[in-house]
């Protein structure tokens, strides 16, 4: 069967399934159990809130095979999608997907991630150039090849391991990046809504695992590092913008623009250029020296979470703000096992009192994931309000009440969630509701 072919099939597949749904969940109990698991998938999508109380935000860099309805269905369900360009413009058997999540949820909103100043350098090695396993990836590669960056010794610059840095100081560098992204957007049967950018940082952030560098960073070969060249530094936080400025006259001021990095958390002026910023391993990054958490929501501070989400743009349906963290904290609950607690039930807290998406994880990678508890309150009733311990939020279903006074190096919160009446998640450390299996 042919890549289209596949994926009309796939298509249709779903729809008849929306259609089937209403009548197999009133007849749930003579259904197997992947059945019943297809069942409630679908009614997730038929009955999402008009007025959903926690955007949900899917970041996943991992999975690689999308052209499954399964797959689909999961993550239709999000608002946000952010996936790997690279899978989603060079593999043939996610050709159409992008048509298919927006089939099941028009309003959905997918990223291709894009490295923001680097290649890797298997897509160089690893791809034939006659016939390419990763095309998009093979013609990024080249077209970036001439500008890699070097240092005072002339040693490779590498940001990652196996990531090589590109001089985005240089315009054309910054051409030749877009070009490819124009080329893919223009061809490739999956039309994204815009991409996410990885990532913006001032200054310049090399991991501590690609730290084997023989001299110091020299964008400008002036034989003087990075860290002592005033006028280097000050151009590469230039190109950052120029980079964001001339992708939008390339590719439409429609073309989202999402930025992940430290940057953008801190520099209002940045963040103003973009449509909505990730907080990677919120709270822990963007928020240093005392408790994250409550620096997160502290309005007295200049860069709190409140304030800085009005910084990015609001003409594509933004602003896109994610709160991601895909760790866990492990502990003796109430009934003695030890469990491992997602950090993402604490940040969805904090989405709901700042209208900011989270994002969840499994395993501990940056990949799919979904909670255990769907929270839909409805619409809130009003901005949050400040009680003795932390915050509160009144939405038309429920609330929201959290609190610092029970925190612990390793819990950030504790917190209520309240439908109708009905507490449906709580943390009380050691104590929790609805209870994770150890």
């Amino acid at each position: 069967m042919s890549t289209a072919l596949r994926s009309i099939v796939s298509l249709l597949l779903l729809l008849g399934c929306l259609v089937w749904v209403s009548a197999a969940a009133a007849q749930m109990h003579t259904l197997t159990p992947w059945m019943q698991d297809w069942v409630r998938e679908l009614e997730n999508l038929i009955h999402r809130s008009t007025h959903r109380s926690v955007s949900r935000a899917i970041v996943d860099y991992r999975t690689s095979n999308l052209n499954d309805p399964w797959q689909i269905l999961r993550y239709a369900d999000a608002d946000v999608v952010v996936l790997e360009s690279m899978y989603l413009w060079s593999s043939p058997n996610n050709a159409g997907i992008v048509a298919a999540l927006k089939a099941c949820n028009p309003d959905i909103v997918v990223l291709g991630y894009v490295n923001a100043h680097t290649t890797w350098l298997r897509w160089g090695v690893e791809n034939n150039p006659a016939k390419p396993t990763n095309p998009y990836g093979y013609a990024w590669y080249n077209a970036t090849r001439p500008y890699w960056s070097w240092t005072t010794t002339g040693d490779t610059v590498m940001t990652w391991p196996g990531k090589v840095m590109l001089n985005v100081c240089e315009p054309a560098c910054r051409k030749a990046m877009i070009s490819i992204l124009a080329e893919y957007q223009e061809t490739s049967p999956n039309r994204l809504d815009g991409v996410f950018w990885d990532c913006f940082n001032d200054p310049l952030w090399i991991s501590p695992d690609a730290k084997t560098l023989r001299g110091e960073v020299d964008l400008d070969g002036d034989g003087l590092g990075y860290d002592e060249d005033t006028d280097e530094r000050e151009a590469y936080r230039r190109s950052q913008a120029d980079l964001v400025r001339e992708t939008r006259q390339t590719l439409g001021d429609g073309f989202i623009q999402v930025f992940n990095g430290a940057r953008a958390l801190a520099d209002s002026a940045f963040a103003a250029l973009s449509d909505g910023m990730m907080y990677e391993n919120f709270p822990f990054v963007g928020f240093w020296g005392g408790h994250e958490m409550a620096q997160a929501l502290d309005p007295t501070l200049p860069h709190n979470l409140f304030t800085a989400r009005s910084w990015p743009r609001r003409t594509n349906g933004g602003p896109y703000v994610i709160l991601s963290n895909k760790d866990e904290i492990t502990f003796q609950d109430q009934q003695g096992p030890s469990i491992d607690y997602p950090l993402a039930y604490f940040n969805q807290v904090v989405a709901l009192l700042t209208d900011c998406a989270v994002s969840f994880h499994s395993d501990g990678l940056m990949t799919y994931g979904k909670p255990l508890v769907d929270i839909d309150l409805g619409h809130p009733l009003g901005p949050p309000e400040r009680n003795p311990d932390g915050f509160q939020r009144q939405f038309a279903k429920g609330s929201v009440t959290m609190s610092f006074a029970e925190i612990t190096p390793q819990v950030q919160m504790s917190y209520e969630i309240v439908y109708q009446g009905r507490v449906i998640q709580s943390f009380h450390y050691p104590h929790h509701f609805p209870r994770h299996s150890p």
